[in-house]
């Protein structure tokens, strides 16, 4: 035993010992590469607001110099488009020709997103998008309570662009060529987002827009060589860009040694985020100054992680023009998760270099699609071929397959053999051919192409049995189809991270630091697994010790919105008040009942679920937020008051709406167009609709069919469209039992029960995107989903206000929830008038559009900030014009459910009835009979045991309100309009429900 511990002990001291070794041979190691860095930074011009300034104007007068030099102007005035407005012209061309378009334009107010235009040359279609250019504030760094940097805010140039019309499917290599006619041409342009002013427009010959000089042709025609260099290299970090074209692309953190800078325990913002800078048509802008004219050569230190073995494509400009044609569509090698050095040059391996006169210049990068381009064409082509097979399939066959049944196929759809057998054969092709651009380390990305070149061709073995196989072709989660489309995507997605550019003369190795990354990435993780035995605590915790002078707030989101939010605060709303706010992200909303019992609340509490307001409130933990005097002038101001009503107890507001959702009708455009079926307007039509699809073996869906248990955001709107209560006025008894509830429950189990709509849905956003149900109600989350994640069936789909009833006037009553998030203030707090202000700060107009675009310029549009400040989302950029119309025609008709005591067993009831007469076929007023005993007797429990009932007689009665509006009636409310908001943003969309469904006569159905 003792000769056991004597040798544990000498292995353990050896160990260690190398473990010590290890740690300080890699400090000393990156330490040194560390300097390296810095001292090639030293040499380096930095990025400033006006070194940004400068290269944009710079560039921005060379393209419009080229433009009048080989282009021909066909804008004489400028012309100012509104949203939705478009003008024509005339063009005469001296000859037949493709074109590049160039347009000079100005966007009348500052956007996050690019514009977007419709262009009809000769009655082809085109869409374009406009670059949106954009610089990062670098003059003050900003960073976090833990000294973390914070991405610099991004601020559009308030200036003309001058940019050519771009692919808004982001596919094509290059801009978007336009065929003309030699003669008059007919062009329209329709500005589908933004107001903007069109101050000129040219279309440049293909021939002279872009470099047709090989490098050889381009060295000779520059000044001889000089071989010696003298002068110093130039490091540029790749995250102080000049400027950028899209606000998508973001600078982000990448907590790696293998980057610059980079400290261990604070975070640097350091690179260029590879995953947002990916898309066709984005450009990042780089400007530097040359002491020295002579020839240069340029490298990258840059990641390729995302697209495993497939190279990415880039076209590379100095000064606003590509030098010579090999960087026309430069190809950077797959990296995997290593950071690399890459220095320009060819097949061979020789450097490229690049000629530079004494002064600034502009380095540019351009994502380009490069030789993919054909492939992704022919992917997304072939989806649409093979979703337009299935519809016809289903068309054909209906919804019952008869097993033993076999179709000649040929005969119903001639054209289905032949095309499945070209996409097969094409797919094999076009596999061969990227095999030679990929390589070997690159077949797993591209293997799909065989796989379901496969799948057809067994398929086709047996042509009569094609109809069995319509999940395999086009509707399963891994149908051809699917598969193709994802396949698409990756393609066209051309990720790169870059970390640093370097410009430099003479050999790499001079300038370009090498370190061991086995040693480095020891030292890494030998020092944090030091730090992890000592700090416990984690960043914006609620446990975390704060100064008591500030204004504690916990918040119920991920980290990003938190440090997003308290970037925001530190530097707008402190700055003007002097109070300090500290954010902390809260891991679960329902502890904040607990820390309310335990005396442990925060000031104030954001982003909780819209029904904890009322929980918190029923047990005195929150503060009436309507005893402050200017509440309701505030609400009214900025956010649909009817939200307010979950949040209301007796004469009291308790919480402030924070986000808002919305449930419309999507529907697939083709697949309706198809079927020549019109966009429901009501339930009655929804009925009618239901037989044509569901003989075409598709469906109708709504929200509650993706659930179990029916919660009051799917059951409520039936009542309130029928003007049925929940409630009695006392709040004593349910009112469900009436005739309008009886109404309600009747159109809420018939649509199920007689005209079919499925009982569940495991997932609507699939069943849409398949076709198997090309139409339903939905939600925000919905929305946001379909116009990031669905990319084969981009332009497919639509959105329209939601089907209702028709009341004795005649008006369709659309009524639905919309509340989701809320603020609180806590009646502990002893700093509730600060707490008020900064809660109207953060619910201003101002705040609400700034959060909201700092989150999608930092993480991407995923990241889409439904708030329920109406002057803000009339705002947002990222969400389409034409549907922010029908989502502001849809909140027209807010109606929400007041929470009860005993409002819980009313859910749940409801929800049962449901069940025992869908499911049970149980009769209906029997099954509400039943319930209604059940619910009267809950909610006397809980009404006594909060102090309104006693020994069975009422004390006072628990006041239910029908709207706000009524609650603002019966309090003495200043009858303030609570729709104003809304209605002002609608008065010319009033009619968009009918505009967008056409005609719903009965001959329609």
């Amino acid at each position: 035993m003792r000769k056991f511990v004597i040798w544990s002990s000498i292995i353990v001291s050896v160990v260690v010992g190398l473990l010590i070794i290890l740690y300080w041979t890699g400090k000393l190691t990156y330490e040194s590469y560390a300097l390296n860095i810095s001292n090639l930074r030293t040499s380096s011009v930095a990025s400033t607001e006006n070194l940004a300034k400068q290269g944009f104007k710079n560039l921005m007068e060379q393209r419009i110099s080229r433009a009048q030099d080989y282009g021909i102007s066909v804008l004489d005035t400028p012309v100012l488009l509104n949203n939705d407005e478009s003008f024509k012209l005339i063009v005469n061309m001296p000859e037949r020709g493709l074109y590049y378009a160039i347009l000079k334009y100005r966007y009348t107010q500052q956007l996050s997103s690019t514009g977007a235009l419709e262009v009809n040359v000769n009655s082809v279609p085109y869409l374009a998008i406009l670059d949106n250019y954009s610089y990062y504030n670098y003059s003050e760094k900003v960073y976090d309570r833990y000294g973390n940097e914070i991405t610099p805010e991004q601020i559009p140039f308030d200036d003309s662009f001058v940019s050519y019309l771009k692919d808004s499917h982001r596919i094509g290599s290059l801009p978007i060529l336009f065929e003309l006619n030699d003669g008059d041409n007919e062009i329209e342009i329709k500005n589908t987002r933004r107001p903007i002013i069109l101050e000129g427009l040219y279309f440049v010959p293909i021939s002279k827009e872009f470099s047709t000089v090989s490098y050889a042709k381009y060295i000779e025609s520059n000044p001889k060589k000089n071989d010696i260099g003298n002068e110093k290299p130039i490091l540029i970090e790749a995250e102080h860009m000049a400027f950028k074209s899209d606000s998508l692309v973001s600078i982000v953190n990448e907590q790696t040694a293998q980057v610059s800078p980079y400290e261990l325990l604070k975070k640097k913002v350091n690179v260029i985020d590879e995953n947002t800078f990916k898309q066709s048509g984005q450009e990042v802008h780089w400007s530097f100054y040359i002491q020295e004219p002579g020839y240069y050569k340029i490298a990258f230190r840059y990641k390729q992680s995302l697209n495993r073995g497939v190279p990415v494509y880039r076209r590379i400009y100095i000064d606003g023009k590509v030098p010579f044609t090999e960087l026309m569509s430069y190809k950077f090698p797959f990296t995997g998760f290593k950071w690399v050095d890459f220095t320009l040059s060819d097949n061979n391996g020789k450097p490229y270099e690049i000629y530079l006169d004494k002064g600034y210049h502009t380095l540019s990068l351009e994502v380009t699609t490069g030789v993919y381009e054909e492939s992704v064409r022919f992917l997304q082509d072939s989806v649409k071929t093979l979703q337009a097979i299935g519809l016809d399939i289903r068309k054909l066959v209906g919804n019952n397959l008869d097993p033993n049944r076999t179709w000649n196929i040929e005969k119903y759809l001639p054209n289905v053999v032949s095309d499945l057998k070209s996409i097969a054969t094409n797919l094999r092709l076009q596999h061969n051919k990227l095999i030679g651009i990929v390589g070997q380390k690159g077949l797993p990305s591209i293997a799909d192409m065989l796989v379901c070149a496969g799948i057809i061709e067994n398929i086709l073995k047996r042509p009569e049995r094609i109809p069995f196989y319509l999940d395999v072709i086009s509707e399963g989660a891994a149908s051809v189809a699917q598969r193709l489309s994802e396949l698409s995507m990756n393609l066209r997605n051309q990720p790169m991270g870059i970390d640093r550019v370097l410009i430099y003369q003479g050999e790499s190795e001079k300038y370009i630091p090498k370190a061991n990354a086995f040693l480095i990435t020891a030292y890494e993780e030998l020092h944090k697994l030091w730090l992890s035995f000592f700090n416990k605590n984690e960043a914006y915790s609620i446990y975390e010790k704060v100064d008591e002078r500030s204004l504690r707030i916990w918040v119920n989101r991920p980290i990003q919105y938190v440090e997003t939010l308290q970037y925001l605060t530190d530097t707008d709303f402190t700055r003007k008040t002097g109070i300090k706010v500290v954010f902390s992200a809260m891991p679960n909303e329902q502890r904040l009942i607990l820390a309310s019992a335990a005396g442990n609340a925060p000031d104030v509490a954001l982003s909780i679920s819209n029904w904890i307001p009322f929980e918190l409130a029923i047990r005195n933990a929150l503060y009436p937020l309507s005893n402050f005097p200017d509440f309701y002038s505030f609400v009214s101001r900025n956010i649909n008051v009817e939200t307010l009503l979950p949040m209301v107890i007796e004469d009291k507001v308790y919480g402030i709406t924070e986000t808002q959702n919305f449930y419309v009708l999507f529907y697939r455009k083709d697949i309706l167009d198809k079927l020549g079926i019109p966009v429901p307007n009501t339930w009655d039509d929804v009925k009618k609709i239901l037989p044509e699809l569901q003989r075409r073996g598709m469906n109708f869906s709504i929200p509650m069919c993706e659930q179990t248990t029916k919660y009051f955001n799917t059951t409520a709107p039936f009542f309130f469209q029928n003007n049925a209560r929940l409630y009695t006025e006392d709040g004593v008894k349910t009112a469900i039992n009436t005739e309008e509830g009886v109404k309600s429950f009747e159109l809420m189990t018939e649509i199920f029960t007689i005209f079919g709509i499925p009982e569940q849905v495991a997932n609507f956003y699939n069943s849409f995107r398949y076709g198997r149900i090309p139409i339903g109600v939905g939600d925000f989350g919905l929305y946001v989903t379909l116009m990031n994640a669905a990319d084969e069936i981009y332009g497919l789909w639509d959105i329209a206000p939601s089907p209702g009833v028709v009341d004795e006037e005649g008006n369709v009553l659309r009524y639905q929830v919309a509340g989701d998030r809320a603020d609180v203030i806590f009646a502990t707090s002893e700093k509730k008038e600060k707490a008020w202000e900064f809660i109207k700060w953060w619910m201003s107009k101002e705040t609400q559009l700034k959060f909201a675009r700092t989150l999608i310029n930092r993480y991407g549009p995923l990241y889409i900030w439904n708030t329920a400040n109406i002057e803000a989302f009339k705002e947002l950029d990222f969400i389409d014009e034409r549907h922010k119309k029908v989502v502001l025609e849809q909140w027209r008709w807010i109606r929400e459910v007041q929470r009860h005591p005993g409002g819980y067993m009313t859910e749940r009831e409801i929800s049962n009835i449901w069940n025992r007469v869908v499911v049970e076929g149980a009769p209906l007023r029997t099954a509400i009979d039943r319930s209604v005993i059940l619910i009267n007797r809950e909610l006397e429990r809980k009404l006594t045991e909060f102090g309104y009932i006693k020994e069975g007689k009422v004390l006072k009665n628990y006041r239910m309100y029908d709207s706000m509006e009524e609650f603002m009636r019966v309090n003495n409310v200043p009858m303030l309009n609570v729709l104003k908001n809304v209605e002002e943003s609608n008065e010319e969309s009033n009619e968009i429900g009918n505009d967008d469904r056409g005609d719903t006569d009965e001959n329609q159905f």
